[in-house]
């Protein structure tokens, strides 16, 4: 809803005010209203702003990847996973929970994933010079990219150009991703396993309560979602939960990486029940590349001990 008055009375204005407070209702979901007020305007250019810039973007490398490390129980890196920030001319940086939704919206969220991989590829020499040992990057993957008919080729293709093993590449998807396109994401990661890249399944329950997928799909491991880490020393439910996903995953053959991990604490209870490797603050924030190869590739941990 608009009063006229926050259009100074200017009926064009008006209802364009009064559809920016519509679309934000129908964002809410039904039974809701919104009244307008001024700054909607703001967030709807630079919204568009945002949208507009994506393609120009990409061309000019005005995107950046970040590296989050994986560490092992001994605290030995054993991979990272490549997360995406956008260096904006205008807006400085810009995060991707903000431009990611606005890329899928407007169907460019496969030229970003296609970004990334060809950036990780061309990282990728480095950070094994850096982490010699069995190193994999991983990559995240939306329900758009799995619904992308190409993809795979793209993947199959600049891994070859780069020269990129395969077996140090890993896709992440989040579960309710891979069920919402489950026949194309069986086919879609059937064929990346069988290329020789590793599969993880990310925010592992917390969508969904069947788990007869999991005895139909291709995957190498289960990612143990940041909510039920953080909760590990305040609440008994969450330590069940996460202890029965270290089993479920265990009994599957699975390997379990848990995510968020803040503290020496949380480290050491999800080693002590079977995590196999973690990643969090408590090792490193997403970084550059540069400030990825001047880290130290293991972690004491009498570091972190208090």
């Amino acid at each position: 809803r608009d009063r006229a008055s926050d259009a100074n009375f200017e009926l064009s204005d008006l209802m364009s005010n009064a559809d920016l407070a519509m679309y934000r209702s129908k964002a809410r979901g039904r039974g809701s209203y919104t009244l307008f007020t001024p700054d909607m305007v703001e967030s709807h250019k630079r919204k568009l702003q945002i949208a507009n810039g994506i393609e120009q973007g990409l061309r000019e490398d005005e995107f950046i990847v970040y590296y989050q490390v994986k560490v092992d129980n001994y605290g030995h890196v054993i991979g990272a996973e490549a997360l995406i920030r956008w260096q904006h001319p205008k807006f400085g940086l810009v995060m991707p929970n903000e431009f990611i939704p606005i890329a899928e919206q407007g169907g460019k969220i496969t030229a970003i994933t296609q970004w990334i991989i060809k950036r990780v590829c061309i990282d990728l020499p480095d950070i094994k010079h850096w982490a010699p040992q069995n190193f994999k990057v991983s990559v995240n993957l939306s329900g758009h990219d799995l619904r992308n008919a190409q993809l795979f080729d793209y993947i199959y293709n600049t891994l070859n150009v780069y020269d990129v093993n395969p077996e140090n590449m890993e896709f992440e998807v989040t579960e309710s991703a891979y069920l919402e396109n489950f026949q194309l994401s069986n086919k879609f990661f059937r064929r990346m396993s069988n290329m020789g890249c590793s599969i993880a399944l990310d925010d592992f329950g917390t969508g969904y309560s069947s788990l007869s997928y999991l005895t139909q799909i291709t995957i190498d491991t289960l990612k143990v979602d940041r909510q039920f880490v953080m909760e590990l020393q305040t609440s008994e439910r969450s330590r069940l939960v996460t202890g029965a996903i270290i089993d479920l995953a265990k009994r599957l053959s699975l390997t379990v990486c848990a995510e968020g991990i803040e503290t020496y604490e949380q480290w050491d209870y999800l080693r002590q029940h079977g995590c196999d490797n973690v990643q969090g603050f408590m090792f490193s924030k997403p970084v550059p590349l540069k400030t990825l190869l001047s880290l130290a590739p293991f972690y004491d941990e009498k570091q972190f001990k208090s």
